[in-house]
């Protein structure tokens, strides 16, 4: 499978996508602004891509109101 396949993210290639830091993201999770990860593993936990991609989705829409 490739990468464009995948259908999660890990924390990192979020971080890239946004252009935020990983303890930026932590702190959005904790304050329930931001799609919880999911546990793969007992090591690994990832994000559902569809949920990142709603969540920039609902972020444009919420900028586009807001410039209205």
């Amino acid at each position: 499978m490739n990468l464009q396949n995948c259908p999660f993210f890990t924390i990192k290639e979020v971080s890239k996508l946004l252009g935020i830091s990983v303890s930026t993201i932590n702190r959005l999770i904790e304050k329930g602004d931001f799609p919880k990860k999911i546990k793969l593993s007992p090591r690994r936990k990832v994000f559902m891509k569809h949920q990142i991609e709603e969540w920039i989705n609902q972020k444009r829409i919420a900028s586009l109101e807001y410039e209205s």
